[in-house]
């Protein structure tokens, strides 16, 4: 999205607006679909004998503090001294959501619910999303639940589906559990002790996904909120919390799961139409690239045997075994960028085939029914098989091709949409800083160097910005050679750059002509 810094931003309203009418995005569902969602409302299925009734368990949910469209909610009990029984129960969308209905067709033409700082634009009707279907406390609700049995190995020994009905105690969030569990609590509430057991398990299951050689970065979030009057974007480094991750375990062994019962049911009967989320191992150019990358990093080091990736070491192990210290913070993350970097897209396919990322031999999308198309039909098609329904062949392949579409696309949507609102928040802050008679300096980092630029991650915003070579040749009055983890200057009495490197980071002005901002930097390490 181009915009004026000469001018004043617009607001944010008009800002999502535009973007999602780009991006023809349909923001109100069809009459036929809210007539269905009424009919749900009216008989919500609750009382249908075949669901096995869970109310009585603690089952609680775990999101963010604004979260309204719960997908998932969790319990965990010690089966025995070594073996942990966990359930995930996963919003039942698909038995308000059938193929043929106009709830269906719109899910499919959505592909995903999406999200901005103003607004969601749902995939299902919110009456649905975040009503009947969301895992809200205090009411009963249909759930598609996970039984699996875990050892303190992280190895599931068995898994039962069932569809069920429960009972959430609790709609709590991840910061309240981490500051409580952190707390050295003792347990009071139903659902206390499933709270310390998920520190337990979920500890078990990264160090198991470790073990797999699964690369742990050290991810942050950025969160992008509208403030002010008037209203502007702004931007910040979100905390990332423990519980999170351990919550985000559970959600990837439930999907590992799903995938090998479909991938087992599959080789019983070719009619299951299963869909999984395949990520193939980077090509060999990228990975010798990213080997020549992180070697000349290694020698311009002051220890270089600290920051050499060994022949036959796993990217894993590299990683873990990389310097700790806080000061060496920044060439970390610019290693671990790299790294993300030199890896190929995911994508979701017919066929089952290796996810790369999560070391994992198959991998399938079940646990954001009410989010992603592709939940619906996966939570669809595993209980058909699990049941021995009758299938029409035909018509469910023309189906899994369609949702198949429908949900690599929403993902390239979401993407767009993600990028148009970050440089919108970019154009924000800068275009108000400009406005200052000092514009403040900005800690970042040098995340890379691309053929004529530097990307600098800012650490207040949790974004990058472009840093162009002849912005800095013109701020240092000399010219500069671009390699692959430095910016070298002609003249040697002026700083180099170096991929990692500690800087600071001010606007300086705005080119119309290029619809680019100009930064200086300083504060070179």
């Amino acid at each position: 999205m181009k915009q004026d810094a000469s001018q004043t931003p617009s607001s944010p309203v008009n800002i999502v607006a535009d973007a999602l009418q780009s991006l023809k995005m349909e923001t109100v569902h069809s009459q036929a679909s809210m007539v269905e969602t009424r009919h749900w409302l009216n008989n919500p299925g609750l009382t249908d004998p075949s669901l096995v009734d869970l109310t009585h368990l603690p089952f609680v949910t775990i999101d963010n503090p604004d979260s309204r469209d719960l997908d998932q909610a969790l319990l965990i009990e010690r089966h025995d001294d070594r073996t942990y029984r966990v359930r995930y129960a996963l919003a039942d969308a698909a038995y308000y959501v059938p193929p043929g209905s106009a709830l269906f067709a719109s899910a499919l033409a959505r592909g995903a619910t999406y999200y901005t700082p103003i607004l969601s634009v749902p995939m299902l009707p919110t009456e649905l999303s975040e009503g009947l279907v969301s895992l809200n406390p205090q009411v009963d609700r249909r759930a598609l639940v996970f039984d699996m049995i875990v050892d303190d190995q992280a190895v599931v020994s068995r898994t039962c589906v069932e569809r069920a009905r429960i009972h959430s105690q609790a709609k709590l969030d991840y910061a309240g559990v981490q500051a409580w569990l952190d707390s050295d609590p003792q347990p009071q509430r139903p659902y206390d002790e499933s709270l310390l057991l998920l520190r337990e398990l979920g500890n078990l299951l990264i160090q198991a996904a470790g073990r797999r050689g699964v690369v742990r970065f050290d991810r942050t979030e950025t969160r992008i909120s509208v403030e002010g009057q008037p209203p502007r974007f702004t931007a910040s480094r979100r905390k990332r919390y423990a519980t999170e991750r351990y919550n985000e375990q559970l959600s990837l062994m439930c999907n590992m799961q799903g995938a090998e019962m479909m991938l087992a049911l599959s080789g019983v009967s070719d009619a299951v139409q299963a869909v999984f989320r395949v990520h193939e191992a980077p090509l060999r150019k990228s990975l010798g690239e990213l080997r020549d990358t992180l070697a000349q990093f290694a020698e311009r080091q002051p220890e270089p045997a600290l920051w050499r990736w060994q022949k036959g070491q796993s990217l894993a192990d590299y990683v873990d075994k990389l310097p700790q210290a806080a000061r060496y913070r920044g060439q970390v993350l610019s290693i671990q960028r790299q790294i993300m970097q030199a890896q190929r897209a995911s994508s979701f396919t017919p066929d089952a085939g290796e996810h790369h990322a999560l070391k994992a031999a198959s991998y399938a999308r079940f646990s954001s029914p009410m989010r992603e198309v592709v939940g619906i039909f996966t939570h669809k098609e595993l209980l058909e098989a699990l049941g021995g329904h009758s299938y029409d062949k035909d018509v469910d392949t023309d189906l899994r091709d369609a949702v198949i579409e429908s949900a690599n696309h929403s993902r390239q949507v979401q993407r767009k949409l993600e990028k148009t609102i970050e440089f919108a928040t970019l154009f924000s802050v800068f275009s108000n800083e400009l406005t200052l008679a000092e514009p403040p300096e900005h800690a970042g980092t040098i995340m890379g160097l691309r053929g004529d630029r530097l990307y600098v991650s800012l650490e207040d915003l949790a974004m990058d910005v472009k840093v162009y070579r002849e912005d800095i040749e013109q701020q240092f009055g000399t010219d500069y050679e671009m390699g692959d983890i430095a910016a070298t200057p002609s003249n040697r009495q002026c700083p180099e750059w170096v991929l990692g490197d500690a800087v600071q980071l001010r606007v300086r002005s705005y080119d119309e002509g290029r619809k680019r901002f100009r930064f200086t930097l300083a504060g070179h390490d």
